[in-house]
Order: C-alpha cells, then structure tokens, then sequence
C-alpha cells in the first residue's frame, strides 16, 4: 500500500511494482472513483499488454502530476490511465523501480526504499520544491490562460537557472501589459 495525493487529500493505493512494466499505469476505475483530475492526449497513445497487444481502452488519458507516498519516501508521478485488474490501482514500471530500488521487496512484505538516492532526493520537503516544467497542452488548449505573475518573497531565488533569463516577463508589469482576450 501507498498514499497518493491530491491537492490535501490522500488516498490508500494498491500499488504493483511490476519489472515487466514500461509505463505508470493507474487503474481507469481508481481514478473514477478517487475524482482524481486527468487530462486528454491530442492523439491516443499505443499502451500495449505485456503480450504486446494494444489495450482498448487506454492512451487516451493521463493524470496531473499526483504525489505518491510510502511511509518517508515521496515521488512525483504522471499515469497513464487504463482498464486494468479491479485488485491493482497503480503498477510502477520498470523504470521507476531502477529510480527508487526497493529493499526487502522480494524477499519480505516491510518494503523499504533506503537507497541513498531515495534519502536525499524522495523526501517530502524535495518533492515539495517550486519547480516549472512546460506542458506541450497549453499551446493548444481553449480554454488554457495566463496564471499571473510570481508573488512570493524572494520569487527569484525560488526559480530554477534555466528560467532566469524569463524572469523579466513574469513581473506584474508584464503581465499587465497583455493584450485583453
């Protein structure tokens, strides 16, 4: 088990770490349930079964990005959403098992994940961190808008190198000056 969070909410998932898996999957029937906030692909993925068979039902959806927990550890997570078994809410790839090597997994039920990276970079404060990424989506969404501008006391510290030379279209002024829509 595993909480998954959303806004101030908090959910128990049952979670697969699956070594056969190439994607984040959550289960479509969790996400219903769990009113968890989901977006729509421009055009479908191809998710495929491990026998290599497209999965009906999924590649059109994808989550928010949610905040998965167990016990100390913290990751931030997008899922793909899909028709799956009704037992398993979420299965992590792969991928994310190399990421955040699990101790005693195979071997007991007390899973653990104490890698050094985990303890340094998976840690609620790290994961709580301001960060920006750029989401292909508002380029082409309608209903998509301009947030605003940073307020925060000391907002430049708290914006990563790489978008410090954009600092100066993030001020009120700036924003301000843009056209009515």
């Amino acid at each position: 088990m595993m909480t998954l969070h959303q806004g101030d909410k908090r959910f128990g998932v049952r979670v697969l770490l699956d070594t056969g898996c190439s994607v984040a999957l959550i289960n479509k029937r969790t996400v219903e349930t769990l009113q968890l906030k989901k977006r729509e692909y421009r055009q479908a993925q191809r998710i495929e079964s491990y026998t290599g068979e497209s999965v009906p039902g999924a590649g059109q959806f994808y989550t928010q990005t949610l905040l998965l927990q167990h016990r100390r550890h913290y990751t931030k997570e997008k899922f793909e959403i899909s028709p799956m078994d009704p037992e398993i809410d979420i299965f992590l790839p792969f991928s994310w098992i190399e990421k955040h090597p699990p101790q005693g997994a195979w071997t007991t039920e007390d899973v653990r994940f104490n890698s050094a990276a985990c303890l340094r970079n998976c840690t609620k404060w790290e994961t709580g961190k301001f960060t920006l990424t750029w989401d292909e989506d508002v380029c082409t969404d309608p209903t998509a808008q301009i947030v605003g501008y940073l307020s925060a006391t000391n907002a430049e510290s708290q914006v990563p190198p790489e978008f410090q030379q954009f600092m100066e279209i993030m001020s009120k002024e700036a924003a301000d000056a843009l056209p009515k829509h």
